[in-house]
């Protein structure tokens, strides 16, 4: 069990810290795909490696890439992020946030991109009418404006690996110090944070319709947080680390384990309502929220299969292998499912609400 978390632990480091020093497009550091729908264009962005692919949603067919050659490493990872204005932001390895078209792939200029961070975007932005919000590598959370332009800062003491969670007054931004602050949006100014949670938090938080924030840490909890004062509701101990945030849905919290545990708790007391059990092993690794669509929940697995359970118990209805490993959360586009694994036959996989595989996306060399 121990051993299977620090193997995870020790290769995403390497994935988060570590260059190469090939050039010409070999050797790129590498992770998961970041995946983003867009509806109103009908298109899904996909950032993988050296390019950001648009993807027609309804039948996988590339539009555009971005750039339209490749690049020497670092690379895009992070899911991007569409802005109220019509700006699609992406954060890249080599510690930028750029700003394109995403009707057309081509790079917006004004103030991007913004370069002032130390390290590299693992988490995607947040964007809102307020702003965008940047967590970067190097602890820090840059607000910018729509046009680039730094607003303000926040520091922690540790790396920040997972988006932040708005609620229109306050951003809130777990990091790998044990700790989530609760940031004044207009400001920048802590308004609070957490005790020490005793794990780092690299998931996102989800938000209840109570204003409860939930969080899950390394130190194998999902913890109920205050969001008036950063005070701990509840804490409910699981059998491994957290990584990925949960989904809240009618009054439940959803989330999954490295041990590749299912869980589904009451989300005003943190009891269990149901769980599914996982293999402790490597390959059961949950690494992502899961999807909650109408009575079914979508959650994926380093195993390469996407699972559907009945939302209410816990009841398998179906599971479909993809091949490769699954480390992205599954996302609703349409009347599809999306996934996009690593090392498999195709970058993106549709599937529809029963679990067939309707198209995939493989780029064009």
């Amino acid at each position: 069990m121990k051993k299977t978390k620090r193997l995870l632990v020790f290769v995403f480091l390497l994935m988060a810290v570590l260059l190469s020093a090939c050039t010409g497009g070999s050797g790129l550091t590498t992770s998961w795909p970041g995946v983003t729908v867009d509806s109103e264009r009908d298109l899904v962005y996909v950032a993988n490696g050296q390019h950001v692919y648009a993807v027609g949603m309804a039948n996988g067919v590339e539009k555009w890439r971005f750039p339209t050659e490749p690049q020497n490493p670092p690379g895009y990872y992070a899911a991007p992020a569409l802005t109220a204005d019509g700006q699609l932001i992406l954060g890249n390895y080599d510690y930028s946030m750029q700003s394109i078209n995403p009707d057309s792939g081509v790079e917006n200029q004004g103030s991007w991109p913004f370069v002032q961070a130390t390290n590299r975007y693992i988490a995607s932005p947040l964007a809102d009418e307020n702003g965008i919000y940047a967590p970067g590598s190097d602890g820090t959370l840059y607000a910018l404006d729509m046009t680039g332009k730094l607003r303000w800062s926040f520091t922690s003491e540790q790396s920040l690996w997972s988006t932040p969670l708005s609620d229109g007054k306050y951003v809130y931004q777990p990091s790998m110090d044990h700790r989530v602050y609760a940031i004044d949006q207009a400001s920048g100014n802590e308004v609070w944070k957490t005790e020490d949670l005793g794990g780092a938090i690299v998931g996102t938080p989800a938000l209840g319709d109570d204003g409860t924030l939930y969080v899950g840490t390394f130190d194998s909890e999902m913890i109920a947080i205050e969001t008036e004062n950063g005070q701990v509701k509840w804490r409910t101990p699981v059998s491994d680390w957290v990584w990925g945030g949960p989904a809240v849905m009618d009054n439940m919290v959803f989330f999954g384990d490295l041990d590749g545990y299912f869980y589904a708790l009451d989300a005003a007391t943190g009891e269990t309502r149901w769980q599914i059990a996982g293999n402790g092993d490597n390959e059961s690794n949950i690494t992502n929220p899961p999807l909650v669509l109408d009575s079914t929940v979508y959650y994926t697995a380093k195993n390469g299969t996407l699972y559907a359970v009945d939302a209410a118990n816990g009841e398998p209805l179906w599971n479909q292998p993809v091949g490769g490993n699954l480390y992205g959360t599954p996302l609703v586009a349409g009347d599809s499912i999306l996934v996009a694994p690593v090392n498999a036959d195709a970058l993106l996989y549709a599937v529809s609400p029963n679990g067939a595989i309707k198209w995939t996306f493989t780029p064009a060399k």
